[in-house]
């Protein structure tokens, strides 16, 4: 399981690359949540989901470039020492409050 400390550099890394990228939106909180895959071919491999949560105008959000962060960020991931397989969610901050409830503490 991914320790608390390198949940906190995800999302610094995470962060990081959608500040600059989109400089008219905010983003925070963002969340990784450590989960298992049960459904795909592995048997229950661990990945990683993140949440991230924006303020700002989700078509400004270029959808082309957030489809490839996965790509993008991986090489960071892997510098950093994470090998957790990630998977985005936007989540507007109008929605977090109801998101935030149900995920576990």
């Amino acid at each position: 399981m991914i320790s608390g400390e390198a949940r906190e550099k995800v999302a610094d890394i995470v962060r990081k690359m959608l500040t600059e990228r989109f400089s008219g939106i905010a983003f925070g909180p963002i969340r990784v949540v450590p989960a298992i895959d049960e459904f795909g071919d592995g048997d229950g491999e661990e990945y990683l989901r993140i949440l991230v949560v924006f303020d700002g105008d989700q078509k400004a959000l270029d959808a082309r470039w957030t489809s490839t962060l996965i790509r993008r960020i991986r090489p960071k991931l892997f510098d950093a020492g994470v090998e957790e397989f990630p998977s985005f969610s936007f989540i507007s901050k109008s929605d977090w409050p109801r998101i935030e409830r149900s995920l576990p503490a």
